[in-house]
């Protein structure tokens, strides 16, 4: 077996791991869900071969989640290894002209890398915010003097380069920003649009097209690739793509390829997208050596026609409750494949795992010993990748889009909401008055989260310690161990009085 996987722990100091460190990959989708990859739903109507491929080098994770059913809270854990709801972000996403999420202070896995030896770049989407530059006499947020350069952007956060937009493809500001510099500064209105195509407009770059964006990032991504084969440095290349998130934009050589209408070929483009940056990575050489991870950030959006989706045998949550935004699995249950060349050989994995768990999961990999107030709430899954043994997590917390929290072991989900805590059904106050103010389900006998067993006495153990628990993960400031700190609020927001009083 490769020695990678193999070397003792005695050897395992960042000089040897440095001195042949894989390239990490690590590919975020856009709103995409658990069951709209092939190798995830054997029913699927939307045929992934590029990704599936991933699967025949990789590890397969059944059970992985994002840390919330939105997009920026997910992105800021997967950066920070702590999760979104100790930020002052209670509930909801940032937009275009958000000030950065994530605070000077706070350490991200790219800073991490970057100091144990990696080059680091994030093309793509962004969406965790950064402070625009103004003029003197702006009036809102909006007011933008676009020839400044941002600030407390990626390249303040870790990352040696950017390209990316500020926010999802459908929010303004329709800008390219490379490092701290728009590319190309504004010149044009995009118009609202509806539907499949929504635009919520605003001003664009005079080098801005939506329906080039997505090969747009691909482009520039495996151009740094190809700029990193005769470094002498690893690289960490985190990519956040922009699809299928609306706006639904398949290139006409894709249109047709399913069965299900533009959301389906969609997820064929990025399908297509995965084997290009597969194909540059073995013409440089550098496939053996790398890692790409394939997830996403949140479950499928229920506006992208599930339900017509649905009716034509399509589940783009499978056999789970929910979509994006929801506490229920569809939500936040998401597809996630590790993937090493010579490495790996179609492993299946039903760990209960969070994307949180990068962080301490690279960290160990360079023997980068954590900090105290680092990736609190990360736990290493590098014991899987090196099959040395198995992670430490025994669960996990998620957050609803509306910022409503669940506790997670390997059978049971306790919710500490009556409803979704998104978009989906139950979510109307008169609705929710006739339902318990909390939810329990066995997810061992009832994936689908049919049966809300809160009144069952037999868990009524159970249901004692899990709600103990998730008060010392808030009071703590983390669910890892080690020392005390603090959230970036008081531990008395709305969502959490149900369990804290």
């Amino acid at each position: 077996m490769n020695k990678l996987i193999t070397f003792s722990s005695a050897l395992f100091t960042t000089t040897a791991i440095n001195a042949q460190s894989p390239n990490i990959i690590f590919i975020l989708a856009d709103d995409l869900g658990y069951g709209d990859i092939s190798a995830f739903n054997p029913e699927s109507k939307i045929s992934t071969p590029n990704i599936d491929n991933l699967t025949q080098d990789g590890i397969t994770f059944t059970d992985a989640h994002s840390s919330s059913a939105l997009s920026t809270p997910s992105r800021y854990s997967i950066l920070t290894g702590r999760y979104p709801w100790r930020t002052k972000l209670k509930e909801g996403v940032l937009d275009g002209y958000s000030p950065a999420m994530i605070t000077p202070d706070r350490r991200t896995i790219a800073q991490m890398l970057s100091e144990n030896g990696y080059n680091t770049a994030c093309i793509g989407k962004w969406h965790l915010g950064w402070d625009w530059g103004y003029p003197q006499n702006a009036q809102n947020k909006k007011d933008v003097d676009f020839s400044l350069p941002i600030k407390n952007g990626p390249t303040e956060r870790g990352f040696d380069y950017f390209y990316g937009i500020p926010s999802s493809l459908d929010i303004a500001p329709y800008v390219y920003v490379e490092n701290n510099k728009v590319t190309a500064l504004p010149n044009h209105i995009i118009e609202p649009q509806k539907g499949l195509k929504l635009m919520h407009g605003g001003v664009a770059g005079a080098d801005f097209d939506p329906q080039d964006c997505l090969p747009n990032i691909i482009r520039h991504s495996i151009s740094y690739i190809s700029k990193q084969k005769n470094s002498k440095k690893p690289f960490f290349l985190y990519l956040p793509i922009t699809a299928p998130h609306t706006p639904v934009l398949p290139a006409n050589k894709y249109k047709g390829k399913t069965t299900i209408g533009d959301y389906g070929d969609f997820v064929v483009m990025i399908d297509d997208m995965i084997q290009q940056i597969i194909k540059a990575l073995q013409k440089n050489g550098q496939l053996d050596n790398t890692i790409v991870i394939f997830t996403s950030d949140n479950g499928c959006a229920p506006y992208v026609g599930v339900k017509e989706m649905e009716k034509q045998g399509h589940f783009p949550s499978y056999i789970y409750r929910g979509y994006k935004t929801d506490i229920y699995e569809g939500g936040h249950r998401i597809p996630l494949i590790v993937s090493w060349k010579g490495k790996f050989s179609n492993e299946t994995n039903n760990s209960l795992v969070s994307l949180t768990d990068f962080y301490a999961t690279f960290a160990q990999m360079v023997n980068h010993k954590l900090k105290d107030e680092e990736a609190v709430d990360s736990y290493s899954i590098w014991p899987i990748l090196s099959k040395q043994g198995a992670s430490n997590r025994k669960d996990l917390v998620y957050e609803s889009g509306k910022g409503y929290l669940s506790l997670r072991t390997p059978q049971l989900k306790l919710v500490f909401n009556g409803g979704s805590g998104g978009w989906g059904y139950p979510n109307k106050p008169a609705d929710l008055a006739q339902l318990p103010p909390m939810q329990l389900f066995n997810l061992k006998e009832d994936p689908s989260e049919k049966e809300n067993i809160i009144h069952d006495k037999c868990y009524e153990q159970e249901v004692k310690e899990m709600t103990q628990l998730i008060r010392k993960y808030v009071k703590e400031g983390r669910s890892t161990p080690g020392a005390e700190v603090a959230n970036d609020t008081e531990n008395d927001w709305k969502q959490v009085n149900i369990f804290m009083q």
